[in-house]
């Protein structure tokens, strides 16, 4: 019977949603979901040094003699709560696209993976504009590295100011990374790729964005209470 169904076998026939994965699919998953995990490991590391030296710098730690005693604290935009929500929509997007492959919707989920993508660039444009609101007072140099006096201009004076670019800047590189992922899973879904490999590259993509959601609510919470 095992000769009779390998010599019917018909290997050209995409298989359907409700295909189960082979054995060297399930290593290939195994392996990605590990990689990644490795990797979000890593970056919670780098964020939480992070975080530790941001304290530090700031003088919580004066006592111990780490203050610096030049801080001062920074008025963050208003625009960083938009940007947030933002950024909150687009990790529900790629999680309503990953329950979509799931579910074998695939309309429901490219509508997700648009909406998910999109909204992270609109995310990574919130946090330039960002920028743009803090330099007339926390002077980001303006252009021709002119930095007058009655501008209130305090960068690169003020340590704080370069510890919100470092933050913001950081997450956004990390952010152009999950849209680099999602270009490849969205290119998946348009063509007639395998669904179990489409499936995985979304169900990692989601766990990626949903991570990098709640890095931002920490850092964000970070510059919030100091």
């Amino acid at each position: 019977m095992r000769i009779f169904s390998a010599l019917t076998e018909k290997p050209w026939l995409s298989p359907g949603l409700d295909v189960r994965p082979h054995a060297g699919e399930g290593a290939q998953r195994s392996a990605a979901g590990v990689g990644l995990g490795v990797f979000l490991a890593v970056v919670s590391v780098v964020f939480a040094l992070l975080t530790s030296a941001y304290l530090m710098r700031m003088g919580v730690h004066d006592a111990a003699g780490h203050g610096g005693g030049d801080w001062v604290a920074l008025r963050e935009p208003p625009i960083l709560w938009v940007n947030t929500a933002v950024l909150v929509a687009s990790s529900l997007a790629f999680h309503s696209a990953l329950a979509a492959v799931r579910a074998g919707q695939k309309r429901a989920l490219r509508i997700g993976l648009v909406a998910g993508g999109l909204l992270g660039i609109a995310f990574l444009v919130g946090q330039v504009l960002a920028w743009r609101q803090i330099a007339p007072g926390y002077g980001i140099l303006p252009q021709g590295g002119i930095c007058p006096a009655v501008a209130g201009c305090a960068f690169p004076d003020n340590p704080a100011a370069a510890f919100f670019l470092l933050i913001t800047g950081l997450h956004g590189l990390h952010i152009l990374g999950g849209l680099a992922a999602w270009g490849k899973a969205s290119a998946r879904t348009a063509g007639s790729a395998n669904t179990v490999a489409v499936e995985r590259l979304v169900r990692l993509c989601a766990r990626y964005w949903h991570f990098l959601l709640l890095v931002w609510l920490a850092m964000f919470g970070l510059l919030l209470m100091t």
